[in-house]
């Protein structure tokens, strides 16, 4: 996967897909403008124009690399050899640590999905919202199949796994509506907010 962080080096379309993510959490899906990309980035609209045939194909793939971000910092976790109860609090951590570090993508990616749901799209931009969801409830699905696997184990208690792993992914997923990076944050506070995050979400779930 290329890169989230825009204090790494970027190809041009990678550039440009982080200065709109940057744009879309600031500003909103609609009311930010291919203008508005082009000035944050110091060029011209027609550059833009090059790699990216509208705002709603920005947005796309802002949504692909938001959830590729997600799935390759959780499958080690998945995969790894150890209890349900270890794993999922493996996977919650990596999940909060992915959505911080990815903020601006995961923010337009809630944006832009309530907006395309709102407003007529075409058949193809319907069909790509359509995949993108899915992917999202399969990511879902890798929760709640490591819950069932703790229930099993007996370290996890959910009456029912399938609405309990609702709440919980929703309380990980606050983490991207009210952090705000601190520049005086001490060594480790990152990680404690992290942990603090993982303990609460996951509270309900320990048998």
């Amino acid at each position: 996967m290329v890169p989230l962080s825009a204090d790494l080096e970027h190809s041009p379309r990678d550039t440009i897909l982080d200065a709109s993510a940057r744009c879309f959490m600031e500003h909103g899906f609609k009311a930010t403008s291919i203008d508005d990309i082009a000035r944050r980035l110091g060029a011209t609209k027609g550059m833009v124009y090059h790699y990216f045939d509208s705002k709603s194909d920005l947005f796309f793939e802002i949504h692909q690399r938001a959830m590729d971000a997600l799935v390759q910092a959780v499958d080690p976790e998945v995969r790894r050899r150890a209890p349900a109860l270890e794993r999922l609090h493996g996977m919650a951590h990596r999940h909060v640590e992915t959505l911080i570090e990815t903020q601006h993508y995961q923010r337009a990616v809630v944006e832009g999905v309530q907006m395309h749901l709102r407003v007529s799209t075409t058949e193809a931009q319907r069909q790509r919202l359509m995949q993108l969801q899915d992917r999202r409830r399969r990511y879902e699905q890798v929760f709640l199949k490591v819950l069932n696997q703790g229930i099993n184990e007996g370290d996890l208690d959910a009456t029912e796994p399938r609405i309990a792993i609702k709440p919980v992914l929703g309380a990980l997923n606050s983490v991207i509506n009210w952090y705000h990076p601190r520049y005086d944050d001490a060594p480790g506070s990152r990680e404690r907010l992290v942990d603090g995050v993982v303990t609460v979400a996951l509270r309900g779930l320990v048998a």
